[in-house]
């Protein structure tokens, strides 16, 4: 849980503090698109950590993961220049996103089918901790002389102290029972680069097309992630002219929101199934960010953040579970890494950069912003590929796909 907390922590401090940052490196929204895009590269670039969850385990991982995310968190916060800056944080990335992607792989191996999906959506439900605490100090702290910066100084404490404790956490039974089954046969682990190459052969067999389908309906989802995470404060504050302690409430209100749409989700994951959820939080995620983007009323605004932000937040919960249910053991952290952070963020990682270009030529943000809500509708047709995963088994699961 201590690794949803960071990221609600880490994207709440970018949401919140994009016009800080821009107005103290002279930027604007093409260049404000750009730094957003490069940053998120940092997250596709954590495969390459990821990957090795299913080579030496998920906890020695996960534990790796804090270090490097803390050291590179205190660098943001001392980053002289926009390039500087950039490339702290599309470092820091590289490692908030394998330690997400491990930590959601943890938890699919670890609880019984009948509540996994209540169990990833409480996964994303704690995120709230990190939302709020960066809320209620950001009013504060932007009006300081630390401003954006002491917001990145700020989770190193904590940070340090989580890596200290997940000292005593225990390795998924799952991967256990693969290494002992694999040195009691004396099968030697394969040099790390051949290792990489037998997991990504895989993709190119049974498991090809889940890798695709789900891959994309990330993409679709990272259509609403992208531009609202990016221009919603910098659209609010100079659009709109709100306040900092106004966009403050406002994200505590979104991700407060998204909590109860992650909690909705779970419950109806393991109740309705995982693809009649991600429909209907597609599409209302769609519609919400139309609305917010195309609205001139505070009231209208805050009302239509706060569902997109909900539906957002219930659509990720149901993709994550998908993602880590279609592979098998073997694969699974590096089918999840492939789908969600590295093929599956093209969508994230394109529209800000896209949008930021768009501004002036369709006279505005929110014009831009708009046209990106048609990616969840897209999203919904591809759901129909997805096999139905609601109390099966993973290891059912994975022996259907080697069978087509």
């Amino acid at each position: 849980m201590s690794a949803t907390i960071f990221e609600g922590y880490d994207i709440t401090i970018f949401h919140l503090c994009t016009p800080d940052i821009a107005h103290t490196f002279a930027m604007k929204d093409p260049a404000v698109g750009m730094m957003a895009s490069i940053v998120r590269i940092g997250g596709m670039m954590s495969f390459f950590f990821v990957v090795l969850a299913d080579r030496y385990g998920r906890k020695p991982i996960l534990s790796i993961t804090v270090l490097g995310y803390t050291l590179f968190t205190l660098a943001t916060a001392l980053s002289s220049g926009v390039a500087s800056f950039t490339a702290f944080q599309s470092a820091a990335q590289v490692f908030l996103a394998a330690e997400f992607g491990v930590a959601v792989t943890m938890i699919s191996e670890e609880f019984p089918d009948r509540s996994r999906g209540r169990a990833i959506a409480a996964l994303h439900m704690i995120a709230i901790l990190g939302v709020t605490a960066a809320g209620l100090v950001y009013g504060a702290m932007s009006g300081s002389r630390w401003g954006w910066r002491g917001m990145y100084a700020l989770g190193l404490v904590p940070l340090v102290l989580i890596a200290f404790l997940r000292r005593g956490m225990r390795e998924t039974a799952r991967f256990a029972a693969l290494e002992q089954a694999r040195a009691s046969s004396g099968e030697a682990r394969p040099p790390f680069w051949g290792g990489i190459a037998a997991s990504l052969a895989q993709f190119a067999g049974p498991y090809r097309s889940r890798l695709l389908v789900v891959a994309a309906l990330w993409n679709s989802i990272g259509l609403i992630g992208g531009p609202t995470i990016t221009y919603f404060t910098l659209y609010a504050r100079r659009d709109h002219a709100w306040t900092s302690d106004e966009v403050g409430t406002a994200i505590i209100l979104a991700y407060l929101a998204g909590t109860i749409g992650s909690m909705a989700s779970g419950f109806l994951m393991d109740r309705v199934g995982r693809r009649s959820t991600a429909a209907a939080a597609y599409l209302l995620s769609a519609v919400g960010m139309f609305v917010l983007f195309r609205s001139d009323g505070d009231a209208a605004i805050l009302v239509a953040e706060v569902a997109t932000m909900f539906a957002y937040q219930a659509a990720r919960t149901a993709t994550s579970a998908l993602s880590t249910e279609l592979f098998p053991t073997e694969i699974r952290a590096t089918g999840y890494s492939l789908t969600v952070q590295v093929i599956g963020q093209i969508g994230w990682m394109v529209s800000p950069l896209v949008i930021g270009n768009l501004a002036a030529p369709l006279g505005g943000l929110g014009n831009a912003a708009s046209l990106f809500a048609a990616g969840p509708v897209l999203g919904v047709s591809l759901l129909l590929l997805v096999p139905e995963t609601r109390g099966r088994s993973l290891e059912a699961l994975a022996e259907r796909a080697r069978k087509r």
